[in-house]
């Protein structure tokens, strides 16, 4: 059990330590403060926290693209995105540690409105315009 509880403390403090190292110059209001324990679904411990502040968004695409993690034991794997209902996911395994950082998932543009269908236009008389017959061309 202590081995647990010092791969959770060791792995938390390497993801933060490298949270803020990928952020601090391009996004330093993009914070994670409240790490969570949990189990993951495979068994394995896992640690999960939010991204907040100004813009998050960006901040955790930054982080999974672009900064690299040491990952130096068996079985450890890079950061990769995943879109889960409502959230964004970065999520990689270390020390045999899953890590999550999430945030809500925000979509950029409107959903789009169902289309409407336009309306007929008719004449003063109810009829609708049919163009003139054109004599067929003579070959």
């Amino acid at each position: 059990m202590l081995k647990l509880a010092e791969a959770l403390i060791e792995t938390k403090t390497a993801a933060t330590r490298s949270w803020y190292l990928a952020v601090r110059d391009r996004y330093p209001t993009a914070l994670v403060p409240d790490w969570r324990p949990g189990t993951a679904e495979d068994g394995a411990p896992r640690l999960t926290v939010q991204v907040i502040g100004e813009r998050a968004e960006e901040a955790l695409h930054h982080f999974a693209s672009a900064y690299p993690l040491a990952l130096a034991q068996g079985g450890d794997l890079r950061p990769v995105v995943e879109f889960r209902p409502g959230r964004v996911v970065c999520v990689w395994r270390t020390n045999g540690v899953w890590v999550e950082m999430w945030h809500h998932d925000t979509p950029a543009v409107p959903a789009p409105s169902p289309a409407l269908m336009p309306r007929r236009r008719t004449f003063p008389s109810g009829r609708l315009p049919f163009p003139r017959r054109l004599p067929a061309k003579e070959a």
